[in-house]
Formats: structure tokens, sequence, C-alpha cells
């Protein structure tokens, strides 16, 4: 697929610490040929070419043989600390990188099973748009899912001022959406796609 930019750009993260699933989730198997990773990635190509991996520094030599360099993106030395901290360096990176287009959709590692019909409803509810939004995310039964939403200028832009303020740093992702001036689009995730949308945190849970 080209690049256009038009084409969203798409984030994923798999910098946390697997420590359940005892090993980098992914590379954990599904089946006998293929593992989280090439899941995602095959999902994610009928999207977009626009893909970036938000990873720490010693995952870089496993993630280069699946994506260029160049859209490995390496935590930056700043004042937050997990999921935060890879959707801040990432956004920073694009932006110096002049590949920043408005968005970026996030998406962990570790929902290998996300169906195309739950990635594609945020995109068209983000386009369906007429007025500026903080963002787009899903409400699921256990609440807001930050973890694979869209991220807008408006937002992180503001993240990134809050960086040099004061104070403690707010890592709660959901915290700090909740707290946003522009209220964020929260979308009703359906049930019947609740459990393909789970995380897997333990090979028992596949």
């Amino acid at each position: 697929m080209t690049h256009t930019n038009t084409d969203p750009t798409f984030v994923l993260l798999v910098g946390g610490r697997s420590v359940r699933m005892g090993e980098d989730k992914g590379f954990v198997t599904i089946g006998s040929n293929s593992h989280f990773l090439d899941q995602i990635l095959k999902k994610l190509n009928g999207f977009t070419s626009s893909i970036y991996i938000s990873l720490r520094a010693e995952q870089v030599e496993s993630y280069v043989n699946y994506l260029p360099k160049s859209s490995l993106i390496l935590d930056q030395n700043l004042p937050v600390e997990g999921p935060l901290k890879g959707i801040l360096s990432s956004y920073l990176y694009l932006k110096k990188n002049n590949e920043w287009n408005d968005f970026m959709y996030v998406m962990p590692i570790d929902i290998p099973f996300v169906e195309d019909r739950t990635i594609k409803r945020l995109l068209d509810t983000f386009h369906g748009q007429q007025k500026p939004v903080s963002g787009i995310f899903y409400e699921s039964k256990t609440g807001l899912e930050p973890l694979c939403g869209i991220y807008t200028t408006s937002t992180l832009s503001s993240w990134e001022k809050s960086l040099f303020v004061a104070g403690n740093q707010e890592f709660s992702l959901q915290k700090r959406i909740k707290s946003l001036d522009l209220q964020p689009i929260l979308v009703k995730l359906p049930s019947e796609e609740e459990i393909n949308f789970r995380n897997i945190n333990s090979k028992n849970e596949l």
C-alpha cells in the first residue's frame, strides 16, 4: 500500500512489561504460524500504510524485522510513565518528523482478535464529525477504554504543555481524558464485539 497523507496514523503500544505473559506480547503465538503482532499488522494494513510502534530500546532488534526502524518510536525522557509516556513520545516523534496528521489512532498489542468493524467504527465516527473533537474512545461494560482510541492535536498538544507545569503529573489516561475541557466522544462498544476486544494478559486467556 502506498503511503498518502490522508492515511490514518496508527500507533501500536508494545512497550509494557509482559510479566504475566512471560514474554514480549507481540510475539506470543496464535495457532501454528502467527502471533499477536502479525495478527494486528494484517488488520491495520487494510486501513493504512502509516503504522508506528511505541516500544522500549531493547525491543527494537525484534520489531525491526516487521517495520522499518523509522516506524519504531522509543520513549522520550518525559516526566510521565506507562502508556501515557508512549502516546506522548509518539506524538512528539511524529510532529518532529512531519508525519503528524491531526490525530493518531492508538491500539495496544494485546488485543489480537479485535474485529475490523471495531477498528473502523472509531475512524468513521471521527470522519463524520463537523466540529473539532478531543478524542474518540470506546465505552465498554467496564467503562472508558483509553488504550484503543483516537487522540487529536488539541488533546496531545495540551498534554505536551502540561509536562512543563510544576507539580505532580497525572499518569492515568482515564483521568486525563475525563478532565479534558472539550469532552471526547464515547462510542458504545457493541456487546457482541466485547469478546474479541478483550486484552489477553496470559496464555491461559488464549
